[in-house]
């Protein structure tokens, strides 16, 4: 009886051990930091690493949502038993995602995971910053295109600080990306118009202004905006005082 209680004691610290054990187990991937973002086009390389107390080789294995050979740009290295490296070759926006890495140590399995961003360079085709004297009543086109896909970014137009809409005298096209100014009057159309554009999956984005007119045409919007805006305001004042 002795005996068997003496085994079955050895037993429990062997278990004991092999739960400690598998609690200091640990999984990392590098580099450290958590996304990796890149531009399209750069390789992207992470690194994936199990330590702990225990003897058996891992199984690892990397995943990705809709699988790692989507874009046909990812390559798996074992570089030891414990550690399993993923490339990503000429990467692309479609690369963008969750990649995880899996380790089973035993009947356990431990994850990590890495957040990777690929974004595409804004870059506005059109260099054209300054549109000098414009004939009144003419349509001016401005473009905001950029070399990014279309329907991957959004453009946001503003003028003076506010939201250009499309309606009346502004029209869009090209999903956005070129503003048409009808009937241009030197007096009212002239000054800055800014677009912003946003790419849609990585968040990057940029910024253009583009000046429409003369420098007299220019300062004379920008002081009849500051005499509407000094006027609204005195009339606010007036009316909310009394």
């Amino acid at each position: 009886m002795a005996k068997i209680l003496a085994l079955f004691c050895l037993v429990l610290v062997a278990v004991g051990t092999i739960v400690l054990a598998e609690e200091n187990i640990t999984i990392s991937i590098s580099p450290n930091a958590n996304p990796v973002q890149k531009p399209i086009g750069h390789q992207i390389s992470l690194v994936c690493s199990v330590k702990g107390d225990f003897q058996e080789k891992p199984g690892m294995i990397w995943k990705k949502h809709g699988g790692l050979d989507r874009t046909g740009n990812v390559e798996i290295k074992k570089l030891d038993d414990r550690t399993l490296g993923l490339i990503i070759r000429n990467s692309s926006v479609d690369d963008s995602g969750v990649y995880y890495c899996n380790a089973q140590v035993g009947s356990k399995v431990y994850m990590n995971k890495m957040d990777v961003i690929v974004f595409e360079d804004i870059v506005f085709r059109d260099k054209q910053l300054h549109f000098g004297q414009v004939l009144a009543t003419a349509s001016v086109n401005i473009s905001c295109e950029v070399s990014a896909k279309k329907g991957s970014v959004i453009t946001y137009w503003t003028r003076h600080g506010k939201q250009i809409l499309e309606g009346g005298k502004h029209k869009f096209y090209n999903g956005g990306s070129i503003l048409e100014i009808q009937n241009y009057q030197p007096e009212q159309d002239a000054g800055q118009y800014t677009c912003e554009v946003f790419h849609v999956s990585s968040g990057s984005s940029n910024t253009k202004t583009v000046t429409l007119g003369t420098a007299g045409e220019k300062n004379y919007v920008a002081c009849q905006q500051m005499c509407n805006s000094f006027c609204t305001d005195v009339h606010t004042k007036i009316f909310t005082n009394n």
